[in-house]
């Protein structure tokens, strides 16, 4: 029955007979008609159920005068209409517009481009036989593909419609990027008519809603198809396979059929009841500081010292009136006496000040060390630090990884279980990365409108830890800064860059500069890593300076790319890493061999720096992380005792996934994969808990939870993955860590951490604070080092609990 599909009339005619809906359409035959292969007629037209034409007189097609109209054998089809050749196999449809404003040329994808403008595009065409549809404006900007696989299973995906730009959005592994959808009742009865009908088991079909989902339409039929990508599909497909098995073993003399296959009653599965994410927030620009100690018994530091106002606890200084104020001390520490090599810790800080003061994020910290006199039971002013930040602020590109992953989270609990949307919490911390991101996310979660959407689609996108843990004995910095025979050490490699950076005219590379970022800032940054890498002895080498390099890698490679591979020395062109003949030399590789290397050293650092040792991992992440642990046990246990669903999210910093992380790995839970990827922004670990049961009593139910992990917004090589305006790597999905747990299981696992310290959990009374449509709770955390703030999603919009 496949050879049906070849031909879009009989398809057409098929759906017809079926009683699946379909836009208006009109036929313009030149042919003689629909065409079966020779043998297959009265079979096909047995299966149909009525004869097809034959010797069918060319169509008489004529433009109306006024062009906005087609005319077809006298049936009349308005514009904007869709212009489809009859062969299923010819995929250059055209769509044609009123008024004499062109039209859209689609075809197969090519690249990023499925479709193209033609303001020249007024009258149809003539050379062969085609099919005109009424064109639909569907909601959302988007169209449906849908795969079945028997006529009891689908599976239905959205993605952008190729008539509204053309561009086809990709992750970073080149896939174009699709959202799951839930099909109503309506179009899963289509679904199974289709499977039946065109005795297709495993069936792709094209769907398109409009009339804010009043009304869906298959537009087009294509046969044995499968989803890409989607592991849930291939786990329902042999489930299916699965039951069609075991039953013709039970009656191996009869084959059932489809009818009866589709009513066989299915056990009951595992709906979602709870869902707790954690997030690390969204891209940020580099994080850079500068550390000073000051002696206090000198009477020069004094004027700090008087910076701390009486307060025996950290105190940080952000608006430009209170960096002003370090300034002042500066100057007058000048005064009092300051000379040497305090003098010129002085002048660097007062310089570094004076460039920084009105860049975003720029922060003071004032860090007071006290020793305890047990004779007078008082504490005595020890040390004082004074460490100056900046850097760390949110980009464009996060606005669109926050908006992009609310969307998406919508979508996938709108699938699994929409009654969690309605009871909505989601705590952030202080960090303004971090509740942006939070604010952003909850904005597209929580109120989507259909008309904004499409808007967003339409447009064109213009635009720590607490502790220091040393390297293990043995891990010297020789092991960072050797190579192979054949590959140049960092070091070499930077001093090289180094040396050819001076020589260029960094202001004119780059016109356009994101981020609040600068060419001054830029070669300031790398300066100073080469600095790091370069003019430091072997044994004197940080290996922390690792992570700062690789983030400022990835920073560039995403925001500026241009001047990055100008400074560099390499081609932006994507060519051939070969050389074009024998004598030929290599092409310039320099920023990808520093990249391989600097990533290389990354994966081998980074996840050192919240512990070496399991225990010290386990340490690092109770000291850190453990009263976050205790509020997802906590809302595990009340989702699971209530009879209502939830949806709760946290967003924090990197440290606080990567030691819950921790937690996790080290409470015994049967981990499918226990390696830690690279966890980067909007990276984020999920607990959702599951029920499932017929009966109305608590005891008759079932609990489960089940673990997974994003990497984030990731790419293996994000030199050479495709990046357009937004500057945004698409957020990778969710792998699973385990699968359906026992819910007494994790809980006992995970609980083992509380004993290590005393409960700290969050107080009684919040204070209030926040927005229109949500209730800012303002909680204080366990360990202190941050404030949590909570929205509760109201949907009156106006309501303050």
């Amino acid at each position: 029955m496949q050879c049906i599909l070849w031909d879009r009339r009989i398809v057409g005619r098929m759906l017809d007979h079926l009683g699946v809906p379909t836009p208006r359409r009109v036929e313009a035959s030149r042919d003689g008609g629909p065409r079966i292969p020779e043998g297959f007629r009265e079979h096909v037209e047995g299966r149909l159920g009525f004869e097809l034409p034959q010797n069918v007189p060319p169509a008489k097609v004529q433009l109306r005068e006024d062009g906005n109209a087609i005319i077809v054998d006298g049936v009349v089809i308005e514009k904007p209409f869709v212009e489809k050749p009859v062969s299923g196999e010819d995929h250059d449809v055209y769509v044609y517009f009123r008024d004499g404003k062109g039209g859209r040329k689609l075809f197969r994808k090519v690249g990023n481009q499925s479709s193209e403008l033609d303001p020249e595009l007024i009258a149809p065409r003539t050379d062969k036989s085609y099919i005109y549809e009424e064109f639909i404006d569907v909601d959302n900007a988007e169209d449906i593909k849908v795969y079945t696989v028997g006529p009891g299973y689908t599976h239905a995906e959205t993605r952008k419609s190729p008539v509204v730009d053309g561009v086809v959005r990709r992750n970073t592994e080149g896939k174009e990027i699709r959202f799951i959808t839930r099909l109503t009742d309506e179009e899963k009865d289509y679904a199974a008519k289709i499977c039946q009908g065109f005795g297709q088991k495993v069936c792709g079909f094209d769907l398109l809603r409009c009339g804010n989902g009043a009304k869906s339409l298959v537009i087009d039929v294509n046969g044995w198809s499968f989803v890409k990508g989607n592991e849930s599909y291939y786990d329902k497909a042999a489930d299916v396979l699965l039951d069609i098995s075991k039953r013709l073993m039970a009656s191996p003399l009869r084959a059932l059929s489809i009818s009866e296959q589709a009513k066989t009653p299915e056990a009951p599965s595992w709906k979602l009841k709870a869902n707790v994410t954690v997030f690390r927030h969204a891209d940020r620009t580099p994080k850079q500081k500068l550390k000073y100690n000051f002696p206090i018994t000198e009477p020069w530091a004094q004027p700090f010292v008087r910076l701390l106002n009486g307060e025996r606890e950290e105190i940080i200084l952000r608006e430009r009136e209170q960096l002003e104020t370090i300034a002042a001390a500066i100057e007058e520490a000048k005064s009092l006496g300051a000379i040497g090599e305090d003098l010129g810790k002085l002048s660097a800080l007062n310089g570094a000040l004076f460039k920084k003061i009105d860049l975003p994020g720029t922060k003071a910290q004032l860090k007071p060390g006290y020793k305890k006199d047990k004779s007078a039971g008082t504490r005595k002013l020890e040390k004082l630090v004074l460490v100056l930040k900046w850097g760390g602020e949110f980009t464009h590109a996060a606005r669109y990884q926050s908006r992009d992953l609310g969307e998406n989270m919508r979508r996938d609990i709108s699938i699994m279980n929409k009654d969690c949307l309605n009871n909505v919490r989601i705590y952030t911390s202080s960090e303004r990365r971090v509740t942006a991101s939070a604010e952003i996310f909850a904005a597209a979660l929580l109120t989507p409108s259909p008309a904004q959407q499409q808007q967003q689609q339409q447009q064109q996108m213009s635009s720590g830890l607490g502790l220091n843990v040393p390297p293990s004995p043995g891990f010297g910095a020789s092991q960072y800064t050797t190579g192979g025979p054949n590959v140049a050490s960092p070091t070499t490699v930077s001093s090289q860059i180094k040396e050819q950076e001076k020589h260029r005219i960094i202001d004119k590379i780059q016109q356009r500069w994101c981020c609040n970022d600068e060419p001054f800032l830029f070669r300031e940054r790398w300066e100073k890593l080469f600095e790091d890498f370069c003019d430091v002895k072997p044994e004197k080498f940080d290996p922390s300076r690792i992570s700062e390099l690789y983030d400022t890698l990835k920073y560039c490679a995403l925001h500026h790319r241009t001047f990055l591979f100008t400074v560099f020395g390499e081609s932006l062109e994507a060519e051939s890493i070969e050389p074009k003949d024998k004598e030929s030399p290599p092409p310039k590789r320099k920023l990808h061999e520093l990249y391989s290397r600097a990533k290389a050293l990354f994966d081998l650092v980074a996840p050192q720096e919240y512990g070496i040792e399991p225990w010290e991992k386990e340490e690092i992440g109770v000291l850190t992380s453990l009263p976050l642990l205790r509020k997802i046990i906590e809302d595990l246990e009340t989702a699971r005792n209530s009879g209502d669903c939830s949806l709760n999210l946290y967003f924090t910093k990197e440290s606080h996934i990567h030691t819950l992380l921790n937690l996790v790995l080290a409470s015994g839970l049967p981990i499918a994969n226990p390696r830690i990827p690279e966890l980067d922004y909007c990276s984020h670990l999920t607990f959702e808990l599951y029920e499932r049961g017929t009966a109305t009593s608590k005891s008759d139910r079932e609990f489960a939870i089940k673990l997974s992990l994003s990497e984030g917004a990731h790419s293996s090589n994000v030199l050479d993955s495709a990046i357009d305006a937004r500057h945004a790597l698409n957020v990778q999905g969710r792998k699973r860590l385990t699968s359906h747990l026992a819910y007494s299981l994790v809980i006992e696992k995970l609980s083992k951490h509380f004993s290590r310290v005393p409960d700290v959990g969050f107080p009684a009374e919040p204070q209030t604070t926040i927005a229109h449509g949500f209730t800012g709770v303002r909680n204080r955390a366990g360990d202190a080092s941050e404030d949590i703030s909570t929205w509760v999603y109201d949907p009156s919009g106006g309501q303050r609990q």
